[in-house]
């Protein structure tokens, strides 16, 4: 199967226009999820079709995906995407330097759920301390689950930064289900560098991306050769 990364960047279009609010909000999920549903218009073809692309928000507006189709061209929303076959060509001892930007997940046995791993273990830290040892637990356990995560996957991981630790909160728009909780989740900005022990391996997992929430623009690798 081929795949290919694309840039895809915001048209002028008067539609964009008046949805401008929604992407420059303060809550996070609430852009997010925006952002979710229009970057399914850049790929969906029917209504019954299920997600089979990766998707990151970039810096300065534009949107990188990882699919088995190229996206729409005639799409309002989007600008003519600038697309790249995906076909990294790797072997066993290369090393690359990554980009990942996660829901990081582990099922708790005792209560039989999953849970986000940075979450879980605040939660045995006092609220007084909790924001000073935020940081440092989103290392730690980060680091912890990304070399989980290597282990079959084909990789070996040789550092890892956190850049960020945030929780976001994603909008219900069902009225039945306002007066629960919103679902939130945790989302880690990593980078670090790796070494691939089993490219077929690595390659599988890379186009299914890594952790949960890929429909809200986590999982997706961006990887490079290390200097």
């Amino acid at each position: 199967m081929n795949w290919y990364l694309s840039r895809i960047s915001l048209s002028r279009s008067p539609v964009v226009h008046a949805l401008e609010y929604l992407l420059k909000s303060d809550q996070q999920g609430q852009k997010r999820s925006v952002q979710h549903n229009m970057l399914w218009s850049a790929f969906a073809e029917n209504s019954d079709q299920k997600r089979d692309f990766l998707w990151r928000a970039e810096s300065d507006g534009s949107f990188l995906t990882l699919s088995p189709r190229l996206p729409r061209e005639d799409n309002e929303l989007f600008t003519k995407p600038i697309v790249k076959p995906f076909t990294p060509c790797l072997k066993a001892g290369d090393r690359l330097s990554f980009q990942l930007q996660a829901n990081a997940t582990r099922m708790k046995r005792d209560i039989r759920k999953r849970v986000d791993v940075v979450m879980d273990a605040l939660h045995s830290v006092s609220q007084e301390e909790r924001a000073g040892k935020r940081m440092e637990i989103a290392q730690k356990e980060g680091f912890a689950w990304l070399a989980r995560q290597g282990e079959k996957a084909g990789f070996r991981l040789e550092s890892m930064r956190v850049e960020d630790y945030r929780v976001e909160r994603l909008p219900r728009l069902d009225e039945e289900r306002r007066k629960k909780a919103w679902p939130q989740f945790g989302i880690l900005d990593m980078v670090g560098q790796l070494e691939v022990t089993d490219p077929e391996a690595f390659l599988a997992q890379l186009v299914r991306g890594f952790g949960r929430a890929k429909a809200f623009g986590c999982g997706l690798m961006l990887i490079r050769r290390a200097s």
